[in-house]
């Protein structure tokens, strides 16, 4: 199964660009061919399966609602994941709960305004990463990178980089030497 995420990295929101990608996208044609994988998704819209989008993540102890009943399914990968990392002591920062606490669904996270909206107006399945409530600092002077939890920032980068390895299915193809002495693997 091949997977497609979409990462959009801006110094601030742009609507009105994400509006007019998500409707580029949707309107451009894949090439044809015969040999291209991608020519089955007619149009690079068509080709992302989840739209990931993080977002204030810098704050120490994060709670992040699962805001979608269509991807709550990825939510509980990506809280499980925490929550295997955490199990394996793999994971710096210490919060009194899990990132991503709403496995089953009831914190109620609603909708946010954000970048993703141009995207699921199309059709688009939205994971949104966004912690509820906002981080303090967030639109303060004090927004800047001198106020992000180092531990917890690096520890978002081992979540979702386990994420993708397992949603793009590598753990599968891609064992490391010692792993293939012993059969074990890192996150099993």
């Amino acid at each position: 199964m091949t997977w497609y995420m979409l990462s959009v990295i801006k110094p601030y929101t742009n609507t009105t660009l994400h509006r007019a990608l998500a409707q580029q996208w949707s309107t451009t044609s894949n090439p044809p061919s015969t040999a291209s994988k991608f020519y089955q998704n007619r149009t690079p819209l068509s080709q992302i399966s989840l739209f990931l989008l993080l977002d204030l993540l810098g704050s120490a102890s994060p709670r992040i609602p699962s805001y979608f009943p269509t991807t709550h399914w990825a939510y509980v990968r990506l809280s499980t994941i925490e929550s295997r990392l955490r199990d394996l002591k793999l994971l710096e920062s210490q919060p009194s709960a899990p990132f991503l606490p709403d496995v089953n669904a009831t914190m109620g996270g609603g909708g946010i305004s954000d970048d993703h909206l141009p995207f699921m107006h199309k059709g688009v399945e939205i994971l949104h990463v966004i912690p509820s409530p906002f981080p303090g600092v967030w639109h303060t002077m004090e927004d800047d990178g001198e106020h992000l939890d180092g531990p917890t920032v690096r520890d978002w980068c081992k979540i979702v980089g386990a994420f993708v390895l397992e949603w793009l299915d590598m753990m599968e193809v891609w064992d490391e030497p010692e792993e293939q002495a012993t059969g074990k693997r890192w996150l099993a």
